[in-house]
């Protein structure tokens, strides 16, 4: 695929203000804004004009139609946020959106895609090896930019076509010896829920919530090239499991103390249950709405992290292994 010289191709670390604590908090940030950050101001002009580059007030600085991959280099290994379209002109805020911290200037994305983690054929360790806030990528005279660059537009014309998720949900189901035992198999349209001691309206109403949310999140990840399926513990059936990740998923209809003791109980006893198979699974619940801090911090204790729905995107508290 050709890159086109009509743009420019450049990495924005999500380290917006060079503190780790917060890092996390400014990916979700750009997830859910589908914008990338600047901590320095547009009129900043040392650290070599980073923040009137990102602005676009300098000749060379970044223009609408660039292309914005929001990445680092943390323990010696690439990490990945996402990468969009540039839109707009450079701004200080967006409506109903507060930041995690000051910040200097952001540039929102359209065709925002997500990407918690780099795809292993595409050579990211070569091109994200820099400290800096913001670095520009020079396909026309680098090998390794030109095929990341490559590969953000393969991107967004897999997401304009549509392509790769039919193909996706019609790939035959994984067979595992010993069907008594646990297995993956397909995602169901119908997943178990545990309730009993409600009326039968509101047992209806949870389980289309948790089914319609359990869909927002397998269409998320298949933007991702992720796959969603299920694990039955013989005559029990997990919500989510994504194999390549061993991630373990229960969804609740909401973030209630209520509803989240239940999703406690029934992770970690799947957890327990298919231990001997497929060894301990990186456990979470699925959300609505994000819970309160001391509901974290009491899944945090069980090892549980929390996904939730936030506008049109899915977050984590976990840096994105999630989301």
């Amino acid at each position: 695929m050709s890159i086109s010289t009509k743009k420019s191709y450049w990495v924005v670390s999500p380290n917006v203000k060079n503190k780790e604590r917060t890092v996390e908090n400014w990916r979700q940030a750009s997830v859910s804004e589908r914008a990338a950050f600047m901590g320095y101001g547009p009129d900043d002009a040392g650290h070599g004009q980073i923040g009137p580059k990102f602005a676009g007030k300098t000749e060379r600085g970044i223009r609408i139609g660039d292309i914005i991959l929001i990445a680092r280099r943390h323990q010696h290994k690439p990490e990945i946020v996402g990468f969009g379209k540039v839109h707009g002109k450079a701004t200080k805020s967006i409506r109903g959106f507060r930041a995690p911290e000051s910040f200097g200037s952001l540039r929102r994305l359209r065709q925002f895609i997500p990407r918690s983690k780099p795809p292993r054929d595409v050579p990211f360790g070569k091109v994200v090896r820099h400290t800096k806030a913001l670095v520009q990528l020079h396909p026309d005279r680098n090998n390794a930019h030109r095929k990341v660059c490559e590969w953000i537009e393969q991107q967004f014309q897999k997401r304009s076509s549509g392509g790769g998720i039919a193909e996706r949900r019609h790939k035959k189901k994984a067979n595992f010896p010993n069907p008594d035992e646990s297995v993956i198999v397909s995602s169901p349209e119908n997943h178990q829920l545990d309730y009993k001691v409600q009326t039968k309206a509101k047992i209806i109403k949870a389980k289309s919530t948790e089914a319609e949310l359990l869909r927002g999140y397998q269409r998320w990840l298949e933007q991702q090239d992720r796959k969603l399926s299920t694990v039955k513990y013989k005559a029990l059936r997990c919500d989510a499991f994504e194999e390549d990740r061993r991630n373990l998923i229960e969804a609740k209809s909401s973030a209630s103390r209520e509803h989240i003791r239940m999703a406690v109980g029934q992770i970690l006893d799947y957890a327990f249950q298919g231990n001997k198979k497929f060894g301990d699974p990186n456990k979470a619940i699925l959300l609505p709405s994000e819970p309160g801090a001391d509901i974290v911090d009491w899944l945090d204790s069980l090892k549980i992290k929390i996904i939730w729905r936030k506008k049109r995107a899915f977050l984590d508290n976990a840096n994105g292994w999630f989301s």
